[in-house]
């Protein structure tokens, strides 16, 4: 792994680091939050290179501002994959070797396009096996190596160093090492210090079971809990903001007066909404179970929705069923020897979780993931714009589309804007657009809704 540090604000960091020599010689000492309020104007950027998708998994779940390779733009040679120091002194070493190289082999050949043909508008036909990059992918493990570009507000490094420790791999230490070297002394004792936090594991892997245990691969979406009162909630925030009554005295003044608080809390969401301020919506919160392969929980990752709860990823049993795209189920020769590969990941994983080295670098980006997800109306209108369009990739689509019905069950007037940004008004996607606005319009003006 290379990790190459692009520091800003150096004079800034020096200033602190001055401060704190100060502090020290005055026999003061600081927590954490007086640390972070002291770093909010401090910013930092890296680029970390050749790190395991693992690794990026954690690094992606804890930042803000980060931009990571794609894996449809990139091909990956014979050296494309990350060998733990862990698994290189075991017994498996060359055992995972080999079958890091046959996965990478296989990968290269089954997306590889006919000749004269390039670009992200490729359709399955202008690959030679029917298959697109995009679902060649669902192969590749989470040995495999990527680049990540990042940056952060230095007072949210505490956390991320506490999320990256939780990994527990030499690679993660390693990573955390090559950041902690690249800073003053007084600063890199606080970040040491304050960071040694430990979260008692055993206990909230016993609080979610119950969650965990309603998502599976059939029932992949699954509405948790909500408030029962989605509109009533957005229409006293609403009123709120312009009257001079609080929440509970509007409420009592309707009731005495006999009014439907169900239908005055409706009006007031319908009209604040058709002036296009959608804040009132935060008000409107659900939690949903959701169960989705590797490389949709990439695409779900991007969004940033810090309410995340997931399975460890050493919490994914070996035996659990997996994602195989339609596009490689069509061809017969390919799937057999996609299912060859995964008996024999499989085989190895085990020999290696019974040996008690780490198998999650063996983890397939068609495992399924568990997560549990609170969002916010506004926030879901918004991801839902982007990943229910026909561009998005397949998985996540109709993922968002489950969620999208069950949404509108709830509370059609919150989530009527949610849905591709077509059925609105004309498509963003400009040269990409699908071109099958009517279908789409058809489909969430009648299916949906």
């Amino acid at each position: 792994m290379e990790l190459e540090l692009f520091e800003t604000n150096f004079v800034q960091i020096d200033e602190l680091e001055n401060y704190l020599i100060n502090l020290e010689k005055e026999h003061k000492k600081i927590n954490e939050e007086t640390f972070c309020e002291l770093t909010k104007n401090i910013n930092i950027s890296f680029s970390i290179e050749n790190c395991s998708r693992l690794l990026s998994h954690h690094i992606c779940e804890s930042l803000d501002s980060y931009t990571q390779q794609s894996q449809r733009y990139v091909k990956m040679g014979k050296d494309a994959f990350i060998l733990p120091k862990e698994i290189e002194e075991s017994e498996f070493n060359e055992e995972y070797i080999n079958l890091n190289e046959e996965i990478f082999e296989f990968y290269n050949k089954i997306s590889e396009m006919k000749e004269g043909f390039s670009g992200r508008k490729a359709t399955e036909n202008d690959y030679k096996y029917g298959i697109k990059i995009e679902d060649a992918r669902y192969i590749l493990p989470l040995s495999t190596k990527t680049n990540i570009f990042v940056t952060l507000n230095f007072s949210k490094i505490i956390n991320f160093f506490i999320k990256i420790k939780r990994m527990q791999t030499n690679e993660s230490e390693e990573l955390l090492e090559k950041i902690i070297s690249k800073f003053p002394n007084q600063i890199k004792q606080q970040i040491l210090n304050k960071s040694e936090c430990k979260l008692q594991e055993k206990i909230i892997e016993n609080y979610y079971k119950t969650q965990f245990e309603k998502i599976n691969d059939v029932e992949n979406c699954v509405l948790l809990n909500n408030f029962n009162d989605l509109i009533e909630r957005t229409g006293l925030g609403a009123l709120t903001s312009t009257n001079a009554l609080g929440a509970s005295e509007i409420k009592k003044d309707w009731i005495k007066n006999n009014f439907d608080i169900i239908e005055k809390t409706k009006s007031v969401t319908e009209r604040v909404l058709g002036y296009n301020h959608t804040s009132i919506i935060e008000h409107a919160r659900t939690t949903f179970g959701l169960m989705m392969s590797l490389t949709c929980y990439h695409q779900f990752e991007r969004h940033r929705l810090s309410n995340n709860v997931r399975e460890e990823f050493n919490k994914i049993e070996i035996n659990r069923n997996i994602i195989i795209p339609e596009s490689i189920k069509r061809n017969k020769e390919i799937l057999e020897e996609f299912k060859k590969i995964i008996d024999k990941v499989k085989i190895l994983r085990k020999k290696l979780e019974a040996n008690g080295n780490k198998q999650e670098y063996l983890l397939l980006n068609c495992d399924l993931i568990k997560i549990i997800n609170s969002t916010n109306a506004r926030i879901d209108n918004e991801v839902m714009k982007e990943r229910t369009c026909n561009n998005a990739q397949w998985e996540i689509r109709q993922l968002y589309e489950k969620k999208l019905i069950s949404l509108k069950k709830l509370a059609q007037i919150i989530y009527d804007q949610a849905g591709p940004p077509c059925t609105k008004g004309p498509c963003p996607e400009g040269k990409l657009t699908c071109g099958r606005i009517i279908e789409m319009r058809e489909k969430y003006n009648s299916k949906l809704n």
